[in-house]
This record gives C-alpha cells, structure tokens and sequence, in this order.
C-alpha cells in the first residue's frame, strides 16, 4: 500500500529551501543582480527585514484586536447572567459573546505566529504534568464540540513528564482539529500518550486516504489550509480547515520550543495516517 513519512527536520529544510528561493527572487539593482554573492546577500538581509516587519504587523494587528474581542465577550456574558434580560436580548448577548470568541479562535494563532516569526521559539513554561490528564482535557472539550465524532484515548503509561501543559494542549487540539476535519468520519480518532527511556510520546491517528509526501512538507507552513488528494480514483478537494491554516504551524513550533519533534506517517491501509510527537526529558 502506498505511504509517505516525513520528519520536523525534513520539513525545515523544506521550508528554509523555500524561504531562501523566495529571497533570492527579491527585485535588486542590475549591479547587484549581476554579482550572484552580493545577490544573495542583499536577498537575505532583505529577506529578513520583511519577516520581521511582517512579524510585528501581525503581532500589532491581533493584540489590537484580542482586547476589545476579549471585552465584548465578557461584558455579553456578565449581561447575560442578570435575571431580568428578555429572551430576545439574551439570544443576541449569545450569539454576540460566540462570534466574539471565535474571532479570539483566530487572533490566537496570530499571535504565536508573530511570536515565533518575530521572536524566535515560542515561549513555554514547563512544569511537572501528567500527559493522561492533559490529553483527556483536550478529548473532553473536541468530543462537546465533535459529539458526532468517535475520539479515542490509549494511555500506555501514567507517569508524569515535565512539560507546558497548556502549550501541549495546544499541540493536541490542533493535531486532533486536523484528524476530524481530514479524517474519514465513520472512523474512530485515535490518541496515544506514553512516557517511556526519557521522553514523552503523543501520537494522534486518523483513517482515511494517504498524504502523499511532497503534500506533508507543506502541511506544516503558515497560512496552509487543507490538501487535495485522489477519493475513489478520481481528484477531489478535501474540506477545508475554515481557520487561517495556521494550527500546524504553531503545533510544530511548540514542539520545536520543547526541543522535540513531529512526524507524519501515512498510509493507505488501517494504519492510516500518524502525527507522532516526541518530547525529549530537560537537562538541568
């Protein structure tokens, strides 16, 4: 059967390949184009200097916005809570506080993308977890939003690892987001923890049609939504995430914060498709 598998690593490298062609296709003086190793040099400084103004104009627009967001969203909900709201006015104080919160959904990632283009690697905050608990939150909260979608948790060991819970959850949420929208429906989702020779492993497991390897490397860039692949013998688009294409993204850099890796391995037989995460044990 076909299959593909990719690591963090390839995908750098893919990425950074990327990245320096489209540096080097920056516009320069005739003078400059002509010598290939100033070229490139101008290419990369300038290369740079448009990541990070990027970086800092996403950064600026999405703090912008998660204050005001943050405020509409509580003052619906502290309106909503008196006794003395009509109906009418309380199902428009709902629908306010969810079209507020969504739109928090979508300033988030912005932020950690600004975060790790502008800054570097993602700020994490490390501390003693239980990967089970972690993961049966995150399960918890995709079922109540998914209750159509059969979520499944393995937990092949109870010990505790030292890692951002709140930045793994993100790591989980995002994996399993991709599984229910990628995934064929009528299969279960499977997610695995296990901590094991100094690191903790957290795979998420979906059934449905092989990623061909040339489609994974870019699964895992920005502002990337969705994948087409051959259903039944003939090409058809896949659904769509309807974020910014972003959860990927961030899931990788939280992993690359930690110091661990992602990998993908698809199949097209039950072994489906894997997103395997190994975290590495701190040094002190």
């Amino acid at each position: 059967m076909p299959s593909s598998r990719v690591t963090s690593e390839q995908l750098v490298r893919v990425e950074r390949a990327e990245e320096e062609e489209q540096r080097l296709a920056i516009a320069a003086p005739r003078g400059v184009a002509a010598d290939p190793v100033v070229g490139e040099v101008v290419g990369e400084v300038v290369g740079q200097m448009v990541g990070k103004m990027v970086g800092q104009m996403v950064g600026i627009v999405g703090h912008e916005l998660r204050n005001p967001l943050s405020a509409i969203a509580a003052l619906a909900q502290v309106t909503m809570s008196r006794d003395d709201v009509p109906p009418d006015v309380r199902q428009r104080l709902e629908q306010m506080d969810l079209a507020a919160r969504r739109s928090l959904a979508l300033v988030e990632p912005l932020l950690d993308f600004s975060s790790s283009r502008w800054r570097g690697l993602l700020p994490t905050r490390p501390v003693l977890s239980l990967p089970r608990e972690i993961a049966g939150r995150v399960i918890e909260e995709m079922r109540a939003a998914n209750p159509d979608r059969e979520i499944a948790l393995e937990v092949r060991s109870p010990e505790p690892f030292e890692m951002d819970p709140a930045r793994i959850e993100q790591v989980l949420c995002n994996l399993i987001a991709n599984a229910i929208t990628h995934g064929a429906a009528d299969t279960p989702i499977e997610v695995a923890v296990d901590v094991r020779e100094g690191e903790a492993l957290l795979s998420v497991k979906n059934r449905g049609p092989v990623i061909p390897a040339d489609r994974i490397a870019s699964l895992f860039q920005p502002f990337t939504q969705g994948w087409e692949l051959p259903v039944g013998g003939a090409a058809a688009a896949r659904p769509r995430g309807t974020g910014l294409g972003l959860g990927l993204y961030i899931a990788r850099e939280i992993v690359d914060a930690h110091g661990g890796t992602i990998s993908v391995d698809s199949h097209g037989d039950d072994r489906g498709t894997t997103f395997l995460v190994r975290l590495p044990r701190r040094r002190r």
